[in-house]
């Protein structure tokens, strides 16, 4: 049932303006981020546009990415030669607070 919305929602997106795709599709909970005693510095990230979303930049021979512009996609980890990019998965805040409501009731509950 749900993947037959999430197949409607990914058809209606594939045609959406690439401008409104960047602002609203995003992995929940999933941010790149840079193993920075990996990275060399060369640039390849961002000459050859690893990233669709132009989160990356490199800064005084070191990428970075930026948390606002990532969108979670996992494209810069399998095209760095160097593997320095990974992924980082964090609690989308709705989960956070749901477990921690939860947490909160079980406490209540055992004393």
């Amino acid at each position: 049932m749900i993947w037959d919305d999430l197949r409607y929602i990914a058809k209606d997106l594939a045609g959406a303006p690439r401008d409104m795709v960047s602002r609203i599709a995003r992995v929940p909970g999933v941010k790149a981020l840079v193993r920075q005693e990996r990275c060399n510095g060369c640039s390849a990230c961002v000459r050859k546009s690893y990233c669709r979303f132009g989160a990356i930049r490199v800064e005084e021979r070191k990428a970075y990415v930026d948390e606002e512009r990532c969108r979670g996609c996992g494209r810069c980890t399998h095209l760095c030669k160097r593997d320095a990019f990974a992924m980082e998965l964090r609690q989308p805040r709705i989960v956070k607070d749901a477990l921690r409501r939860i947490d909160d009731g079980l406490t209540d509950l055992l004393n």
